[in-house]
């Protein structure tokens, strides 16, 4: 599920990593709500991170359904945030089916958004600074 480029892949994968350890949290119930707080925390700012980084590169690449990918991006991160703040507010059970959830927004959304664009990627359109980095610069733009 290559997208042709490893940064973006890499953060492809870790997506897919989280959705694992929030999995195995729930399988542990006896002592997985810092591991589950953590990786929804985690998976928060993955999301604005790498959206942001996504994005950008493909307006510097002039790809023309950004508007688009850039509103499935939204409404992804809508869900995973009204999840944080429900299971934030003690609705436990609101992470039960978010592994999946995760996992099979992501696999369908590289298998036909991100493959649209995959001829058109250059590695120079990347920007390659730690997700972190790039959740902070991005923070004002996903806030709403």
């Amino acid at each position: 599920m290559s997208v042709g480029n490893d940064t973006l892949d890499a953060d492809h994968k870790a997506f897919f990593e989280l959705a694992r350890n929030i999995s195995e949290a729930l399988r542990h119930k006896d002592d997985s709500h810092f591991t589950i707080a953590s990786s929804m925390n985690m998976l928060g700012e993955y999301v604005v991170g790498h959206f942001y980084r996504e994005e950008n590169a493909l307006r510097a690449l002039g790809y023309n359904n950004l508007a688009q990918h850039h509103h499935k991006h939204r409404m992804f991160h809508g869900r995973i945030k009204a999840i944080a703040e429900a299971y934030q507010h003690g609705t436990f059970s609101v992470v039960d089916n978010l592994p999946s959830l995760v996992t099979e927004w992501l696999r369908q959304h590289i298998m036909v958004e991100d493959m649209q664009y995959k001829r058109w990627m250059r590695d120079s359109a990347v920007d390659n600074r730690p997700l972190g980095l790039l959740a902070l610069e991005a923070a004002d733009k996903y806030s709403a």
